[in-house]
C-alpha cells in the first residue's frame, strides 16, 4: 500500500525569531520552532502507513515482517530527503514461534496449534502466550507431574527438577499505611504502576488518583505490565531448579492476556548476547479463566502435557542511520540532533516509532536545507526485541562503533509507541476486555509519557508549549525522582530506552516519547483491530504526537547547548531535594533537608524558595541570551548559599554553580 507523497521543499518567509542564546543569534523560519500544519502528515497518511505496517505482521529483527516494514521506512525516508545512509549488520539467535497471522495456533483442537496444554487429561481451550527464548518441545509435547509455586512456601530446586512448574502471577501488594512516609506503597510501585507526580501534565485531563496502583478496571497498561514483569523471576526459578517446563497464569482476562509476552532471556544468569547458551524450559502463559483448572491441578500434583513448537535460527537485523542535512552539513560547523527508535517488535503500536520518525522527516523536508539550523540524524535501530534488548548488544550500536561522531550532537530524541487507544477490563469478573470509554481527557488514549532525562526546565517548558500548541492530549512530562513533582509528591520516570543520549560517555542531553502500551494485543499481533474491538489505533492522536515532537525537535535545532546542559538540572535537584522519600535518585550534591540550613527549621522552606526563585530567574535570563544577568544571579545565589546552608551541601552546590559559570561564553 505504497503511495506517493509530496517531498519537495518550499520557500518560507523569515521572521525575526531568535536562536536561544546570544552566542547563536540568528534568524530562523517560523516553521522550525512552531509547527506549520500545512507541512504535517494528515490522519489519512498516518492510517495508511500504520495499515501497511500491519499487513506484514510481527517485526522481529531479520524476520519477513521486519523486512517488509524497514524496506518501507527506508525507501520512504529517502523520498523525504534522507541521505548518506549507513548500516550496521546485526546477527543474533532469533527465537521463532510461528503463530502469526493465525490466532488459532493458540486454540486446542484447531489443527494448527503451536502452543497447547493438557491438564490431568483436560485440554486448555486457549493458551494466551509463551515465554520468549524459553525453548521448545517435540511435536507430541512433554508430559510431567506439575508442581505449584507457592510464594509462601516455595518448592526447592530438588522438588522442581523434572517437573512442570506452575505459577500464578501475584496481584498488586496490599497497602501498608506509612510504608513510605506519606505513601502506602514503595517507590518502585508508585513509579511503575501508579499515576505518580510529574514535571508537567495536560491541565485539561482528568487524572485519576495518584500514588496508588492502577487497576485493570481503569486502564490495562499498568496491571498487564505488572503481570508480565514477573515472568523473569519465575523463569529464573524454573531454570535453576531444572524444570521440564513452566506455566504462568496471569491475573488477566482472556483477551487482555492473549499474546502478552515478556522479553525474557532463558539463560542461567538471565543475560543475552553473543555466545549465550539458552536453557530449554518451554514456557506457556495462560489467562485467569483458562488457567484456573491448571492451578488447581498443580496444587495436588496432577500431570500435565505441554507443547510449544518453536526453534532458534540465526537471523540478521540491520540498523539504518541517515541524515536530513542542515545548513552546515558536511562542514566542521555542523551540529546534529539524533532522533532514534526501534524497528523490531511484535505489534503495531510497540514498534511504530519508525513511522513517527518518518512523520518528523516528512515535516522538516518541507523546510529548505539552508533554513534548517542543524542536521537531523535518524537512527532506526533493530536491537530492542533481540534477547536482552539494546544493552545486551552494545557492540552493534552505531555510535559505539563510530564514537568520533558523537561530539557533533547537541541532543538526542527517542520516539516509540504512538497513536494507541487505551483498554480496560470490565463486565462479570472483569473478564470483558474493551477500549476505555470517554474521550482523550478521561483516558481514552494511551498516555504520552515524556522522558526529560534530567529536570532541566527548558525541556519541561518546551514540551508544555508543544503539547499546548498542537492540541496534544493526555500527556505527562516526567523527570524521575530527582525532585518533587508539581503536586509536591514522588515523581515517576519514563522508561524510554530510545533516548540514547544517556548511554554514551559523556552523556548527551535528550528527551523521549514512550506512549504507554494499549494492552495485550500490542504484544503479539501487528493489527489495526484488536481483541478489544475495531480500530485500536487513532490516526488523529498519532498526528498530534508527531506534531508535538516535531516542534520540540525544531526548538532543539536552535537552542544554545548551554541551556540544556545537564548541570542545570543537577543544580535544581540539589536545591529542591529535601527528602529521600521524594528524591530516590540522589542528586550529585546530596539531599538538602531543612536541617542543613543555618536557620531554624521552620524558616528553611522560605530560604529554599528564595534560592529556587534565583535559580529560575537565572535560567530565564540564560534562555533569553542575557548571559551577564544570568551570571550575576548565579553569583548572588552562591553568596546566599554561603550564608544560609551548611556543609557539605554548601560546598557541593557552589562547586556545581562554579562549574556552570565556567561554561558561559
Amino acid at each position: 500500500m505504497r503511495r506517493s507523497f509530496i517531498s519537495s521543499t518550499v520557500t518560507l518567509a523569515f521572521a525575526s525569531a531568535t536562536l536561544v542564546g546570544a552566542a547563536l543569534a540568528d534568524t530562523v523560519a517560523p516553521a522550525v520552532t512552531r509547527v506549520d500544519n500545512a507541512f504535517m502528515i494528515t490522519p489519512q497518511i498516518a492510517y495508511d502507513w500504520n495499515y501497511y505496517k500491519a499487513l506484514g505482521g510481527s517485526t522481529y529483527a531479520g524476520s519477513p515482517g521486519w523486512r517488509h516494514y524497514t524496506d518501507f521506512l527506508i525507501s520512504s525516508a529517502q523520498e523525504f530527503g534522507l541521505v548518506d545512509i549507513d548500516t550496521v549488520d546485526i546477527p543474533y539467535d532469533h527465537y521463532i514461534v510461528n503463530d502469526w497471522p493465525d490466532p488459532a495456533t493458540h486454540t486446542y483442537g484447531s489443527g494448527v496449534e503451536v502452543e497447547k496444554f493438557v491438564t490431568d487429561g483436560t485440554p486448555v481451550p486457549v493458551v494466551a502466550s509463551y515465554g520468549m527464548t524459553s525453548g521448545f518441545t517435540p511435536a507430541q509435547g512433554i508430559t510431567a507431574q506439575m508442581i505449584y509455586y507457592d510464594p509462601a512456601n516455595p518448592p526447592t530446586a530438588a522438588q522442581i527438577n523434572g517437573k512442570i512448574l506452575v505459577a500464578a502471577a501475584a496481584p498488586y501488594p496490599a497497602a501498608v499505611p506509612g510504608l513510605n512516609g506519606p505513601y502506602a506503597y514503595t517507590a518502585s510501585i508508585i513509579n511503575s504502576y501508579a499515576w505518580g507526580d510529574v514535571s508537567w501534565e495536560d491541565p485539561n485531563a482528568q487524572w485519576p488518583e495518584r500514588f496508588v496502583p492502577v487497576p485493570m478496571s481503569q486502564t490495562s497498561a499498568f496491571y498487564t505490565r505488572f503481570n508480565f514483569s514477573q515472568v523473569n523471576g519465575f523463569a529464573s526459578t524454573a531454570i535453576a531448579g531444572g524444570a521440564a517446563g513452566l506455566v504462568i497464569v496471569y491475573d488477566l482476562s482472556p483477551k487482555a492476556a492473549f499474546g502478552l509476552i515478556q522479553r525474557s532471556v532463558y539463560t542461567p544468569n538471565g543475560r543475552a548476547g553473543q555466545g549465550a547458551v539458552y536453557s530449554n524450559v518451554p514456557t506457556l502463559c495462560l489467562d485467569r479463566v483458562n488457567g484456573a483448572k491448571v492451578l488447581a491441578d498443580a496444587k495436588v500434583g496432577k500431570t500435565g502435557t505441554l507443547t510449544l513448537i518453536a526453534h532458534f535460527q540465526v537471523d540478521h537485523g540491520k540498523a539504518y542511520i541517515g541524515y536530513l542535512p542542515g545548513k552546515d552539513y558536511g562542514t566542521p560547523n555542523d551540529k546534529q540532533i539524533m532522533i532514534a527508535t526501534h524497528t523490531d517488535a511484535m505489534s503495531l503500536i510497540e514498534d511504530n516509532g519508525g513511522l513517527g520518525l518518518l512523520g518528523v522527516l516528512y515535516y522538516f523536508n518541507h523546510i529548505p536545507q539552508a533554513q534548517r539550523p542543524r542536521t537531523l540524524v535518524f537512527y532506526f535501530d533493530a536491537r530492542h526485541f533481540m534477547p536482552g534488548a539494546e544493552g545486551a548488544w552494545p557492540q552493534y550500536d552505531y555510535y559505539n562503533i563510530n564514537p568520533q561522531l558523537l561530539p557533533k550532537f547537541v541532543a538526542t530524541v527517542g520516539m516509540e509507541h504512538m497513536g494507541g487507544r487505551a483498554t480496560y477490563e470490565t463486565g462479570a469478573g472483569g473478564n470483558d476486555y474493551q477500549y476505555t470509554t470517554g474521550g482523550p481527557e478521561t483516558g481514552g488514549l494511551t498516555t504520552s509519557y515524556i522522558d526529560v532525562n534530567n529536570n532541566n526546565r527548558w525541556f519541561i517548558n518546551t514540551f508544555a508549549k508543544a503539547a499546548t500548541d498542537n492540541n496534544w492530549p493526555w500527556i505527562q512530562v516526567k523527570a524521575g525522582a530527582v525532585e518533587p513533582g508539581i503536586h509536591g509528591g514522588l515523581q515517576g520516570s519514563t522508561r524510554s530506552p530510545l533516548n540514547k543520549g544517556g548511554s554514551y560517555n559523556p552523556p548527551i542531553p535528550g528527551v523521549g516519547l514512550a506512549g504507554d502500551w494499549p494492552g495485550a494485543w500490542t504484544q503479539t499481533y501487528s493489527q489495526i483491530d484488536t481483541e478489544a474491538g475495531a480500530m485500536g489505533f487513532s490516526p488523529e492522536y498519532f498526528v498530534q504526537q508527531v506534531a508535538g515532537m516535531s516542534q520540540v525537535i525544531g526548538n532543539l535545532m536552535v537552542v544554545d547547548p548551554l541551556v540544556i546542559d545537564f548541570g542545570w538540572g543537577r543544580l535544581k535537584s540539589g536545591l529542591a531535594c529535601a527528602s529521600t522519600l521524594l528524591c530516590t535518585t540522589t542528586p550529585v550534591t546530596g539531599q538538602l533537608p531543612d536541617s542543613q540550613f543555618n536557620v531554624p527549621a521552620a524558616l528553611a522552606p522560605a530560604i529554599r524558595s528564595k534560592l529556587i526563585f534565583l535559580y529560575n530567574a537565572a535560567m530565564t535570563a540564560l534562555e533569553n541570551g542575557q548571559y551577564a544577568q544570568a551570571k550575576s544571579l548565579l553569583q548572588n545565589m552562591q553568596t546566599s548559599i554561603i550564608s544560609t546552608i551548611k556543609d557539605p551541601n554548601q560546598t557541593a552546590l557552589n562547586i556545581l554553580i562554579s562549574a556552570q559559570l565556567a561554561k558561559f561564553p
